[in-house]
């Protein structure tokens, strides 16, 4: 018999240790061996009863750090599930889920399905590839498939690598999502600027939630946010977005949504030629001038744009009934032009000068004309010029005006057009993308682009480099303290000791709950329990009617020591988690304020 070696067993004890560490955190955990190929999925899939339900549905799933995990067919899970890596040590390669070369030379399209209604999954540390072995990537792929209702799917520093489609797919109702610390990179597919993104719902799918917080999209060709439904609590803030083809979000009817303090760069760098922006390829209709980074619209049958369609602009009320059998449905008064709440501030949309040159280039020497479909019927001859991508459509501005005449909250200040200074291998990459966009500009049905744009910096070893090679990080002074927060715009990952102080601060809140199914008759704050405590209390929110709030704590000399929430919340309750584990001890207060409404309370810390 071989003897083990001592590395072998130090490992092994230090693999256990881990182990043993989760298996105190839950009951019933399970570590999966990486072999042979496609145990991952028979372990998951295996795990079921009759009828497909889980089987273990408290089961924690830990995959082995540093190897890789081929997948042989897509994980149907029925309801819950928790999967995490053994270790998260700095430095250490997460566990990689990747494609199996099958024996026909065939592989999986997705990885995933979450099947199962209301069921609860959640995934931490780990990269998710859709490159195989032997570099060919898997066509069309996606990641994650939500199929079911009312699922809560929450993603912790995973990785998504190279998904042609998207990397999470929605097509059921009222799900939630909350996405913090990953990554998605290399979403793109070589013939289709449309593909590849990181999420892309299916239209008039509404949404409890969608929260996605401190993560990094570079190099994807489209659709990194999609809310095309309903959602009374869509966050999307302190996320970097470097170099996109086409459109990064759909949103344009969006009845509440907060994206503060993201950092885009180089994004919609097509914009489009005419007959793109004329006939709204890019979701862009009404506007036929212009293309944008952002865009939203209210309901609108009187603006030269309605006349000239010959058509009523629709807002969020086209979500009006929809919903799905068994679950809420959109009504009238939830899509009301008064509670309708749009934050979009201090963002940074910079476009490099390579990329800018570009296009001056492009439009100064391009020669072919195309008859492009215009709204009055005609089709004339029209030159292909590319339309730089704005900050916000025309159409989008004049949708602020409007909602804010119609009572809605509308915030746009503080966005910002500052070169963030990244490094040179990052500033590099803009050449491929012009590439690309180049390629499609010419396309226009006779070839399209043949290529990828990948990100190429260390080429693609199998298994992924890791640490990610990418550095986000940037030099600007004046970015790095210019979010509504005080901290850094974009990603803070990139910024360890802030994303640290961030933390302490709050962050935003993501720990409330939200009471289900409750609206209180008044406006009110509970006392804090347990009172005294040591390091968190609970607070219970109540609000009897949708608007923003600001949660805050303050020492006993009236100084703001922690922000608990800021921003909208439609009506219910909740409760919040405060936590005060780097506080000295001592009185604190903490005070909530709606509008004119304002209630303050006293709390003991002590240690």
């Amino acid at each position: 018999m071989r003897r083990l070696s001592w590395s072998l067993l130090i490992a092994s004890l230090a693999f256990l240790a881990a182990a043993n560490q989760l298996f105190a955190q839950s009951a019933d955990t399970l570590v999966i061996s990486p072999l042979p190929p496609g145990n991952v999925n028979t372990v998951i899939n295996g795990d079921t009863l009759a009828g497909g339900v889980r089987a273990h549905p408290n089961r924690v799933y830990v995959l082995r750090h540093g190897v890789v995990y081929q997948v042989g067919e897509a994980m149907k899970i029925n309801g819950s599930i928790t999967i995490v890596a053994n270790d998260t040590t700095a430095g250490i390669r997460p566990p990689v889920l990747a494609p199996q070369i099958l024996q026909d030379g065939s592989s999986i399209d997705h990885f995933f399905d979450l099947n199962g209604k209301s069921g609860k999954v959640t995934i931490k540390n780990v990269y998710i590839t859709a490159f195989r072995a032997d570099s060919i990537v898997i066509g069309w792929g996606e990641g994650i498939r939500m199929n079911s209702d009312s699922v809560k799917l929450t993603l912790t520093s995973v990785v998504f690598d190279g998904f042609q489609h998207t990397a999470l797919a929605l097509h059921g109702q009222w799900n939630k999502m909350i996405v913090t610390d990953c990554t998605f990179r290399n979403e793109i597919h070589p013939s289709s600027y449309f593909g590849g993104g990181s999420l892309l719902s299916d239209y008039q799918v509404n949404m409890d939630t969608t929260l996605w917080v401190n993560n990094t999209f570079f190099c994807n060709n489209a659709y990194l946010w999609s809310v095309r439904g309903y959602c009374p609590n869509a966050v999307f803030s302190h996320n970097t977005v470097v170099y996109g083809a086409v459109n990064p979000t759909l949103m344009r009817q969006g009845q509440i949504m907060r994206m503060d303090n993201n950092l885009w760069y180089g994004m919609n760098a097509y914009g489009g030629v005419p007959e793109d922006v004329i006939n709204g390829t890019f979701l862009n209709y009404p506007d036929t001038a212009s293309s944008s980074i952002i865009r939203f619209r209210a309901n609108d049958s009187t603006s030269a744009w309605s006349k000239m369609w010959a058509a009523t602009i629709t807002g969020p009320e086209v979500f009006i009934g929809t919903g799905g059998t068994g679950n809420a449905t959109v009504t009238s008064a939830m899509v009301a032009p008064s509670s309708r709440f749009i934050s979009v501030r201090n963002n940074d949309y910079f476009q490099p000068a390579a990329l800018v040159n570009f296009w001056t280039a492009y439009n100064d020497t391009v020669t072919q004309k195309d008859s492009v479909d215009m709204p009055d019927g005609s089709r004339p001859l029209t030159l292909r010029t590319l339309a730089p991508p704005t900050w916000m459509s025309s159409y989008t501005k004049y949708s602020v005006a409007k909602l804010d005449s119609l009572g809605a909250h509308v915030d746009t200040t503080g966005n910002v057009y500052v070169d963030p200074g990244f490094n040179s291998n990052i500033n590099a990459q803009v050449s491929k993308l012009i590439s690309y966009v180049n390629k499609i500009a010419s396309w226009m049905g006779v070839k399209g682009p043949d290529s990828s744009w990948y990100y190429t910096y260390t080429g693609f070893p199998y298994p992924p480099v890791w640490p990610l090679p990418e550095n986000l990080a940037y030099t600007n002074t004046s970015m790095q303290h210019g979010g509504t927060d005080g901290y850094a715009i974009g990603d803070l990952n990139w910024f360890p000791t802030q994303k640290a102080a961030w933390l302490a601060a709050g962050g935003l809140a993501l720990g409330v709950q939200k009471v289900p199914d409750q609206v209180p008759d008044k406006f009110e704050l509970s006392n804090n329990y347990p009172n005294p405590f040591n390091p968190s209390t609970d607070v219970r929110v109540s609000l009897k009617s949708a608007g923003v709030i600001s949660l805050n704590v303050y020492n006993v000399l009236g100084q703001l020591v922690k922000v608990v929430d800021q921003g909208y919340r439609p009506a219910g309750v909740y409760i919040y988690n405060i936590n005060m584990d780097n506080f000295a001890s001592g009185v604190y207060f903490y005070s909530l304020r709606q509008g004119s409404n304002s209630v303050t309370k006293k709390m003991l810390l002590l240690k």
